[in-house]
C-alpha cells in the first residue's frame, strides 16, 4: 500500500475519486465477467453493448483525453471506461493485430450498455453516434489511433487499417486460408469459388 501511495502522490487527480479494491490476479483478469453476472441479475445483460476499443499512442494520449473526455464524454454514465498502458516491446509481433507505431500505447475501452427504451444519453442511437464522433475526432486530429476489433465494410478500409502491415497480412491469409473460408463476415477477402 505504501508503494501505491508513493506512486499516486506523483499524479494530479481528485483524491475523492480514488477507490482501491484488492483482488487476486485471476479475479482481476475475470473482472468483466463479474460485471456481466451483475448485469444478468438485473436483467440488463441482454441489451446492446456497442463497445469501442481504441489503441492510442502515448504521445497522443493527452490530446485524445482533451478531445474525447473534455468535449464528447461530458455526461455519460452508461458503462465503465478502461485505460491501460501497453508496452509493445513485450508484444508478440507475429500476430496480425494492428497497433500504433509507438512502443508505448494505451488501450482505451468504452464498455457501454444501451438501456432498453432509453431516448437519452444511454440510448443505442446516442452511444453509436458518440462512438462515431470519437472515431471522427481521432481521424480529424490525426491521433494515429487504431481500433481493436474494428468493423469495416470494404477492403479499402481494411487496407487503411492495416497500413504497412497489409501485404504481410495478405500473404498470411493466402498461406493459411487460401480459400478464404475463415471470417467471411469481416468482408476483408472474397471467398474462393470451389471449381469441383
Amino acid at each position: 500500500m505504501q508503494k501505491i501511495e508513493s506512486l499516486l502522490s506523483k499524479l494530479n487527480y481528485n483524491e475523492f475519486t480514488l477507490f482501491i479494491s484488492e483482488v487476486s490476479y485471476m479475479d482481476f483478469l475475470d473482472r468483466v465477467h463479474v460485471s456481466e453476472l451483475k448485469l444478468q441479475e438485473k436483467g440488463l445483460w441482454d441489451v446492446p453493448h456497442p463497445w469501442l476499443n481504441l489503441l492510442v499512442p502515448k504521445s497522443k494520449i493527452h490530446q485524445f483525453a482533451s478531445e474525447v473526455f473534455g468535449k464528447i464524454l461530458t455526461d455519460t454514465s452508461n458503462g465503465p471506461i478502461l485505460i491501460y498502458p501497453v508496452d509493445k516491446s513485450r508484444w508478440n509481433t507475429k500476430t496480425s493485430m494492428v497497433t500504433p507505431k509507438e512502443n508505448v500505447f494505451y488501450l482505451v475501452a468504452f464498455l457501454s450498455s444501451a438501456m432498453p427504451s432509453s431516448t437519452g444519453t444511454d440510448s443505442l442511437e446516442n452511444i453509436l453516434s458518440q462512438n462515431k464522433r470519437i472515431l471522427q475526432v481521432c481521424e480529424t486530429a490525426n491521433l494515429e489511433t487504431k481500433q481493436y476489433l474494428p468493423h469495416y465494410n470494404t477492403q479499402e478500409e481494411w487496407k487503411k487499417h492495416f497500413g504497412s502491415q497489409w501485404e504481410v497480412f495478405v500473404r498470411r491469409k493466402f498461406r493459411y486460408d487460401p480459400l478464404a473460408i475463415l471470417t467471411p463476415g469481416q468482408r476483408i477477402f472474397q471467398k474462393a469459388i470451389n471449381s469441383l
